[in-house]
C-alpha cells in the first residue's frame, strides 16, 4: 500500500466543504490585498493572525491560554505590525480594507482547519484528497465569481480558427507556449505538496503554532520582494516586518516551552493523585483490621 487514502464519504465531504469555501475566500482576498497594496502590507496583517488565533483557540477549542512570556511575543508581533502600518508610505484605504477582510477569513480558516484535523478521522493523504476533490467541484463557481471564467473563454476563443475571406491567408493562431504552461504544471505539483505538508503539520501542532510558523516563513518573501520588485515598502517599514518575524520565531520557542511545562505539570498531578489514592486505600484497609 503506497498511500493511505480513505474513500470519499458524503458526511465527511460535508464537513470538509466549509474549509474549501473559506480557503477560496482567503486566496481571493489575498490577491486583492496584493493588487491594491504591497507584499509587506499583506505580511503585516498576516503577522496579526497568531494573536487572534490564540484567543479563538481558547474560546472555541478549549486550548489553555498562553503564558505571559508567550503573550509578550504575540503583543510584540502586533505592535510591530501596527508600526509598519504607521510607516507604510503606500497606505491605501482599499488595500487595508481588503487586508482586514483577509485577516478575518484566515483566522476562521486556521481554527476550523485544526478542528477538522482533530475530529474528522482522516489520514493526511485523505485530507489532501478531500480538499482537492471539493476544490475541483467549486472551481467553476469560483471562476464565474472572480471573472476568471471570462478570461478562459477569451483564451479559448482566440485559439479557435476563424474563417478568412477567400484569397486571404489564415492568420496564425495564438498558442500557449511551453514557458507559460510549465510554471502552471509545476505549481499544481507544488500545490499538492503544500497541501500534504500543511495538513500533516496541522495534525501535530496547535492552530496558533501553525499560524506563527506561516508568519516566520515570510522572511524569505520579504528578502525576495525587496531584491526583485520595485513596488515594496520603505526600509523603516520593512524593519517592522522583520521584527514581526523575529518575535514569531521567539513565540514558537516559547509555545514549545509552555507545552513542555503543561505536560510536566500534568504528569506531576497524575503522580500526586495516584499517591493520594494509594494512601487512601491503605488507610481504609488499616481501619478495617480487627483490634489486637
Amino acid at each position: 500500500k503506497i498511500l493511505d487514502v480513505e474513500p470519499l464519504e458524503w458526511s465527511k465531504l460535508v464537513k470538509m466543504a466549509p474549509i474549501n469555501i473559506v480557503f477560496y475566500l482567503a486566496i481571493f482576498t489575498n490577491g486583492k490585498v496584493l493588487q491594491h497594496s504591497t507584499v509587506e502590507t499583506f505580511i503585516a496583517f498576516r503577522s496579526l493572525t497568531p494573536l487572534f488565533v490564540s484567543y479563538m483557540d481558547t474560546i472555541c477549542r478549549g486550548e489553555p491560554l498562553p503564558s505571559m512570556r508567550t503573550m509578550f511575543c504575540l503583543a510584540m508581533i502586533t505592535a510591530a505590525a501596527v508600526r509598519y502600518a504607521y510607516d507604510d508610505s503606500n497606505f491605501s484605504v482599499t488595500g487595508y480594507s481588503w487586508a482586514a477582510v483577509y485577516l478575518l477569513i484566515i483566522v476562521t480558516e486556521m481554527v476550523y482547519a485544526k478542528h477538522i484535523t482533530s475530529t474528522i478521522g482522516l489520514s493526511t493523504w485523505g485530507l489532501v484528497l478531500y480538499q482537492n476533490f471539493i476544490a475541483t467541484i467549486l472551481f467553476p463557481i469560483a471562476s464565474l465569481v472572480t471573472g476568471e471564467f471570462a478570461d478562459i473563454a477569451r483564451l479559448l476563443g482566440a485559439l479557435t480558427p476563424v474563417a478568412e475571406p477567400e484569397g486571404h491567408p489564415a492568420a496564425p493562431l495564438p498558442t500557449i507556449e511551453a514557458f507559460a504552461a510549465l510554471p502552471v504544471l509545476v505549481c499544481c505539483v507544488l500545490g499538492v505538496g503544500i497541501s500534504f505538508a500543511g495538513w500533516g503539520t496541522r495534525s501535530t501542532i496547535s492552530a496558533t503554532q501553525f499560524t506563527v510558523l506561516g508568519v516566520a516563513c515570510k522572511l524569505a518573501t520579504v528578502g525576495l520582494n525587496t531584491s526583485i520588485w520595485q513596488h515594496h515598502a520603505p526600509l523603516v517599514a520593512q524593519l517592522s516586518i522583520v521584527t514581526c518575524i523575529l518575535f514569531s520565531v521567539a513565540y514558537q520557542q516559547s509555545a514549545k516551552r509552555d507545552k513542555a511545562l503543561r505536560a510536566k505539570k500534568a504528569l506531576l498531578d497524575d503522580n500526586a493523585a495516584g499517591q493520594s489514592s494509594a494512601a487512601t486505600t491503605v488507610a481504609a484497609a488499616v481501619t478495617k483490621l480487627p483490634p489486637v
